[in-house]
């Protein structure tokens, strides 16, 4: 059974970047793609079966200002914990409640960061 993976970027090129680099760390992998915060939310509630891992950008929110983390944290707490935040620059990711527990990866990022990371939580 493959991996099921969703990323939720508003940049189409880290997308891109992301799959290719899911392909490398996993044998079997299906990656689903989201631009936007309503997006993520269509996505994760229509999941017939959990996503093994979410990969989200630190600055996708929704129009009412709520962050992709704080949406899963509050309204998707079953996938929470296969959670990963991709910031554009160090300390851009607020600490708080809704991204306590969740690893961040900083761009620009090596394989080995990005593979270690996301093994930890999806260890196929």
């Amino acid at each position: 059974m493959p991996v099921r993976v969703l990323v939720a970027d508003d940049n189409l090129d880290v997308q891109e970047l992301v799959n290719d680099i899911l392909i490398i760390n996993f044998r079997d992998v299906l990656v689903e793609r989201v631009l936007d915060a309503d997006g993520l939310r269509d996505k994760l509630g229509a999941a017939k079966r959990p996503y093994d891992l979410i990969i989200v950008a630190s600055g996708l929110a929704d129009p009412q200002g709520k962050s992709a983390p704080a949406i899963i944290r509050e309204e998707f707490k079953a996938v929470s914990g296969k959670t990963v935040i991709l910031e554009d620059a160090p300390g851009q990711v607020k600490r708080g409640p809704a991204t306590a527990g969740i690893p961040v990866l900083t761009k620009p990022f090596s394989l080995d960061e990005f593979g270690d990371c996301v093994r930890k939580i999806c260890p196929r």
